[in-house]
């Protein structure tokens, strides 16, 4: 997976640098509290090539990454 390109695709789906208040990870999960979450595609965001999922809970937008299949 190559991080760097993922990282350059997901930003300008996100809103851009600006609209990103807060980012936490895990070993397959990326949080993020948006400043407007309106300016986020969620659908082209689980488009990405090694994004397997995409969803917001408790006012976070979470991105699974990974190679398996998410249950």
């Amino acid at each position: 997976m190559d991080f760097e390109q993922i990282s350059r695709s997901l930003l300008p789906l996100l809103g851009g640098k600006e609209n990103i208040a807060s980012a936490a990870h895990c070993a397959t999960r990326l949080r993020l509290v948006l400043v407007d979450d309106a300016l986020a595609d969620q659908q082209a965001i689980g488009k990405i090539d090694g994004v397997k999922g995409c969803f917001r809970n408790a006012g976070q937008m979470q991105i699974i990454f990974g190679t398996g299949v998410v249950n």
